[in-house]
């Protein structure tokens, strides 16, 4: 780059706004430009006696050690870290780390990019700000190119050189940063803007030498597409002054390869010329993650839309099957009612009494069915009122004895002195807890024990129910409250349908109640059926 000053290029990164920063293998601030500053709130005199360690909360000395040497063996190394600002701010970032090695100095140089201001260019990219990740790319050192680099002498101290003394490092900071680096005169329009200057990965990006870079007009690295011209017009029209714009474009290469590129742009002047500096970023992996992103979210739009229709359907279909069983279903409840009262105490009367009981046991399954229906469709409802739970349990327990007393089992009932009264829908508690029971009963042998237990805690009526039956396995325990268990054996599911913890759960919740369940298989099961007291609904 013959016939310019290495001034000219501190000048540059001095201006620029991508954060910039220089670390010696102590992690000590050799050098940071105003960027940084403002990124950080610290002024330049703050950052140049600080550590790495202090602004970076997620490289403490230690691990930055270890980043050390493995950027000496990589070169280079993109990151999303989390820095501390003055205030104590947490800013995610992007960092490119350069290792970078003059004669006996060695430094890492970081480009920093605050990722806030990335997000507003592409809402799909999320900054993990807790987790730091070194992505290595594989090459070469900037110490195995020596050709690269100044032929100079140096006084100093290794890890402990001066950047005011000697500006000639920013050169090779230049020619050597991971992102491609153009400077632009800049013109009233401007598109009329012309190169003036390209660092090597400039001419690596697009493929071109430095002579026939410099010189050329914008639109020139233009491809030829709405798209393209959409991208640029807009960037056109931002607003280079202050703090610059950061903006998405599309490039293209001398072979004609269409380049992804986000470029930081920052307008400021040089010896009486306007200038603009313009950081450039391959974000082509981003933009294909984006675009697989984006399919996936159409696909699982789709299927969202897919499943919402088939369960409409099938709510339609249940609503139907249920008016067509329940229309033939009610003369008979009604008829065998009759016959039970005006037929004498025989066999007619017992097959009367069998024709009830069977038809009450349908019409019971189906309301199960309507009611787990309008829960999942988010309609069922609470007729709330102060009940007392422990008249509602001496209630329940008295209907089940007959049940209890046919299998020689043992109900031991024990209901807290002065429990209070919860406020609660009668009828769907004691669904609740006859569901639970009767499961208890149902799966507890003979001569075993169900105790059942009323209790408050602090702001929580507790209901449990403990047997010694035959327990649930820890698989058998995650599907216990899910609705149309086709895992159920016929045993399980006593002929019925397998809705009945299921709906207790829907009820529960409705409650903004819980069910807990702790069980081990062979030794028995404890249920808890925990409810908020003082809660209005």
């Amino acid at each position: 780059m013959t016939g310019i000053s290495n001034s000219f290029f501190r000048l540059i990164l001095d201006n620029s706004t991508t954060a910039v920063c220089l670390l010696n293998e102590q992690g000590k601030l050799v050098y940071s430009n105003k960027a940084l500053s403002d990124l950080t709130g610290y002024n330049l005199t703050e950052l140049a006696n600080m550590n790495v360690n202090q602004i970076c909360t997620t490289l403490p000395i230690p691990q930055w050690h270890s980043h050390w040497d493995k950027l000496k063996i990589y070169g280079t190394a993109i990151r999303i870290s989390v820095f501390l600002s003055k205030r104590g701010i947490r800013i995610p970032v992007e960092i490119t780390d350069t290792y970078l090695k003059y004669l006996d100095i060695e430094c890492i140089c970081l480009f920093i990019r605050n990722i806030n201001l990335i997000q507003k260019n592409s809402s799909t990219i999320t900054a993990h700000q807790n987790h730091l990740t070194c992505n290595c790319r594989y090459g070469e050192t900037l110490s195995e190119k020596p050709e690269i680099l100044p032929k100079m002498a140096h006084t100093q101290t290794k890890n402990t050189f001066s950047l005011k003394d000697d500006k000639r490092i920013f050169n090779v900071i230049f020619n050597n940063a991971s992102d491609a680096i153009i400077l632009w005169e800049a013109y009233r329009n401007k598109r009329d803007s012309v190169v003036l200057e390209v660092n090597d990965k400039a001419c690596q990006r697009f493929e071109y030498t430095r002579e026939e870079m410099i010189g050329k007009p914008i639109p020139f690295f233009q491809p030829h597409s709405d798209a393209s011209e959409s991208m640029l017009s807009r960037a056109m029209d931002a607003d280079l002054g202050g703090e610059g714009a950061t903006y998405e474009l599309q490039h293209k290469s001398k072979s004609g390869k269409i380049l992804q590129h986000e470029v930081n742009a920052h307008q400021f002047e040089i010896n009486g010329k306007m200038v603009f500096l313009s950081i450039i970023r391959d974000i082509s992996l981003r933009k294909e993650f984006e675009t697989k992103l984006q399919d996936m979210y159409e696909k699982e739009k789709a299927l969202n839309l897919q499943l919402e229709n088939e369960f409409k359907k099938r709510t339609e279909f249940t609503r139907i099957l249920i008016h067509e069983l329940k229309t033939p279903l009610t003369p008979i409840v009604a008829a065998s009612d009759m016959l039970l009262k005006i037929l004498p105490s025989d066999d007619t009367h017992a097959l009367a009494y069998q024709i009830n009981k069977g038809a009450e046991e349908l019409e019971n399954r189906m309301n199960d069915l309507f009611d787990l229906v309008r829960g999942e469709l988010g309609i069922l409802t609470l007729n709330t009122e102060k009940v007392d739970c422990g008249k509602l349990l001496s209630n329940i327990v008295e209907y089940v004895q007959p049940q209890v007393q046919s299998k020689n089992q043992s109900l031991e009932f024990v209901v807290q002195h002065n429990l209070p009264a919860i406020e609660a829908d009668p009828l769907r508690l004691k669904q609740i807890i006859m569901n639970v029971l009767g499961n208890s009963l149902k799966f507890t042998p003979r001569n075993g024990t169900i105790k059942l237990n009323a209790f408050s805690e602090e702001n929580s009526l507790i209901i449990r129910i403990e047997d010694t039956g035959l327990g649930i396995s820890k698989d058998k325990q995650k599907r216990l409250l899910m609705a149309y268990n086709d895992k159920l054996t016929a045993i399980e599911s006593s002929g019925g349908l397998g809705l009945g913890l299921a709906l207790s759960k829907t009820f529960v919740d409705l409650h903004h109640g819980q069910i807990k369940i702790s069980s081990q298989e062979g030794y028995g099961t404890i249920c808890d059926i925990i409810l908020p007291l003082n809660r209005n609904f």
